[in-house]
C-alpha cells in the first residue's frame, strides 16, 4: 500500500515539472512572438521613415526646379511679348498708311530683324529621376496627376515649337538667299543691294513677319498653359512640404 501511494506521488510530482514546463515554454514563445512583432514594427517605422525622408527630398528637389521654370518662363513669355508688339505696331503702320511706292513699305519693315527665341529648356532631372526610380508612387495621386500632366504640356510645348522655330529659320534662311542683311556699313549696302531686283519684297517682308508673328503667338500660348500648370505643381508641392 505504501508503495501504491508512493508511486501516485511520483506521477503527480512528474505531472507537475511537466505542466511548469508547458507553462514555461509557452512564456517563452510568447515572448518570441513578442519580440518579432515589435521587431517588423520598428522596421516598418524604419521604412515609413525613409520613404518620407525620399519624399521630402523629391518634394524640395522639384520645387527648386519648378521655380527656375517658372522664373525662366516668365522672362521669355515677356520678351517675345514685347516682339509681338514691335511686329503689330508695324503691320498696323502698314494697314493704316497710303502707300505711294515699295519703298515706303521697305523703309517700314526692312530694319525690324530681330533673333527670335521660342525654345523652352525645362529643369526635368527630378522628374526623370522619379520615373526612373519609380519612386513617383511616393506621392499622392492629386500631385502625381498634376506633375505627369505638366510634363505632357511641357513635352507638346517643344515639339510645336521646335517644329515652328525650324519651318520659320527656313522661311529665314530663304529669304536671305533672296535678298542680303542690313549692316551698318551703308556703303556696303548700297553695293550689296545695287541692282538687286526689290520687286517682290515687300510681299516677302511682310510673310516674313507674318510667319514670324504666328510661331511667336504659338509659342506663347502653348507656354502660358505651361506656366500655368508649372504655378499650380509648385503650390501643390509646397502644401504637401508645409504638413
Amino acid at each position: 500500500m505504501i508503495k501504491f501511494f508512493r508511486k501516485i506521488r511520483q506521477n503527480l510530482l512528474s505531472e507537475g515539472k511537466t505542466v511548469r514546463y508547458l507553462k514555461y515554454s509557452l512564456g517563452e514563445i510568447i515572448l518570441v512572438v513578442i519580440g518579432i512583432i515589435i521587431a517588423l514594427q520598428v522596421n516598418n517605422w524604419n521604412e515609413d521613415r525613409k520613404k518620407q525622408n525620399l519624399k521630402n527630398e523629391y518634394l524640395v528637389s522639384l520645387k527648386n526646379d519648378y521655380s527656375k521654370d517658372a522664373i525662366q518662363l516668365t522672362e521669355s513669355i515677356n520678351l517675345n511679348k514685347k516682339r509681338l508688339e514691335v511686329l503689330n505696331q508695324s503691320f498696323d503702320i502698314i494697314e493704316n498708311t497710303s502707300f505711294t511706292s515699295q519703298k515706303e513699305v521697305i523703309a517700314i519693315l526692312k530694319n525690324q530683324f530681330e533673333g527670335i527665341r521660342v525654345i523652352n529648356i525645362y529643369n526635368t532631372n527630378s522628374f526623370n529621376i522619379l520615373i526612373s526610380s519609380g519612386h513617383i508612387d511616393l506621392l499622392d495621386k492629386p500631385l502625381r496627376e498634376s506633375i505627369m500632366e505638366l510634363n505632357r504640356l511641357q513635352v507638346h510645348e517643344n515639339e510645336v515649337s521646335k517644329g515652328n522655330r525650324e519651318y520659320f529659320f527656313r522661311f529665314m534662311s530663304n529669304y536671305f538667299q533672296k535678298y542680303p542683311g542690313e549692316y551698318p556699313n551703308e556703303s556696303l549696302n548700297q553695293i550689296l543691294w545695287k541692282g538687286l531686283e526689290t520687286k517682290e519684297l515687300p510681299k516677302d517682308l511682310m510673310a516674313y513677319f507674318d510667319q514670324e508673328a504666328y510661331t511667336i503667338k504659338r509659342y506663347l500660348e502653348l507656354s502660358e498653359d505651361v506656366l500655368l500648370q508649372t504655378k499650380l505643381v509648385y503650390r501643390l508641392l509646397d502644401k504637401r512640404g508645409n504638413k
